[in-house]
């Protein structure tokens, strides 16, 4: 099923106005020294259209905000970016990011609109960046700083993908993803986990890494040992939020029980 909000991203402005496409690739060359820049393709005052190698890409100024009710429930359950509500309420317009799906590795193109979001975020008034894939949003500059510093065997999977972590009672988690559908990768979900909850992330965030980084479909049984402790158990079944979504469902076992 194709994503709605596949390899799009928003970045919330200050005042209306669209960067040059020579600041967008002097940053990106400058930042990004061994990927191919963008090249320009056409331009008016509020659309640019650029390739990045085989890839066209599209940069659209709208010249007003992103509408409330999709940043509202990404701001309040951004846990690592307590200011997110009130800084995107100072944005007054908003780039619109796209790549045209044409095929391809979705990691490859989940990478090349990471760097142009961020060169275009770096050389604009920007105040915020949302990601269309996961639904997450992010302050500039962390999500320029995740970019810079992404390799193949470091991807940003913060800036990709929701890894949502609920309470369900005392000293027990249970977590569920978006984002990892968008990159070719089925959504992981865990009902119930003993342990702290950043515990938990770093397992979920591994687990997610190596199926990006690996190229690994994980299989109903598959087991992984991702610590010398630490054994998890991948069930395919529905999703513990209901709805007809298949996900793989993750069963911990440690040395201890």
């Amino acid at each position: 099923m194709s994503h709605p909000l596949r390899w799009l991203a928003l970045v919330a402005l200050e005042r209306s106005q669209t960067p040059s496409f020579d600041a967008i690739a002097t940053w990106h060359r400058e930042h990004f020294p061994n990927f191919q820049p963008p090249t320009p393709a056409a331009s008016t005052d509020k659309l640019l259209t650029l390739t990045i190698g085989e890839l066209t890409a599209a940069v659209t100024l709208v010249p007003q905000p992103i509408p409330a009710s999709q940043l509202e429930g990404p701001a309040a359950t951004a846990w690592y970016w307590p200011d997110a509500a009130s800084a995107f309420r100072r944005h007054h317009a908003h780039l619109l990011v796209t790549l045209i799906d044409e095929g391809g590795a979705a990691v490859k193109k989940a990478e090349s609109l990471t760097r142009l979001t961020a060169s275009i975020a770096a050389v604009a008034p920007s105040v915020g960046v949302f990601w269309g894939p996961g639904r997450l949003v992010h302050s500039p500059e962390a999500f320029i700083d995740q970019a810079v510093q992404m390799r193949s065997d470091n991807l940003p999977l913060f800036l990709w993908i929701d890894f949502r972590i609920e309470q369900i009672e005392a000293g027990a988690y249970r977590l569920y993803t978006t984002g990892l559908e968008s990159l070719g990768r089925t959504e992981l979900e865990v009902s119930r986990y003993e342990g702290s909850p950043q515990e938990l992330l770093d397992l979920a965030y591994n687990i997610a890494h190596y199926m990006l980084d690996n190229r690994k479909v994980l299989s109903d049984g598959d087991t992984i040992g991702v610590t010398d402790d630490v054994q998890v158990t991948a069930r395919r079944g529905p999703s513990m939020l209901g709805g007809e979504l298949e996900v793989i469902r993750l069963d911990f076992e440690t040395d201890g029980g």
